[in-house]
């Protein structure tokens, strides 16, 4: 089940990444920061990173996903998926 999450920037948005094309592994969340704005969403540890700002994330490397995020300074918008 797929869902969206917006966090109000800027960074840090306090989460971490696993994964990515490069990896042969889906973009997944490995971490979540206590007090975060990320933990203050509804994202949760484990949860597959669909799209990034509305980009898709399927041929994305783990830097590639990185700089998006890191190039969202205003607003990040994530798709994730349980």
């Amino acid at each position: 089940m797929a869902y969206n999450v917006t966090l109000n920037g800027p960074g840090p948005w306090g989460f971490r990444l696993q994964g990515g094309k490069d990896f042969n592994m889906p973009l997944t969340i490995s971490r979540i920061t206590p007090g975060s704005k990320a933990a203050q969403s509804q994202m949760n540890q484990g949860d597959l990173v669909v799209a990034i700002d509305g980009v898709n994330t399927d041929s994305m490397t783990h830097l590639e996903a990185q700089n998006k995020i890191k190039s969202a300074s205003y607003n990040l918008s994530l798709t994730l998926q349980k």
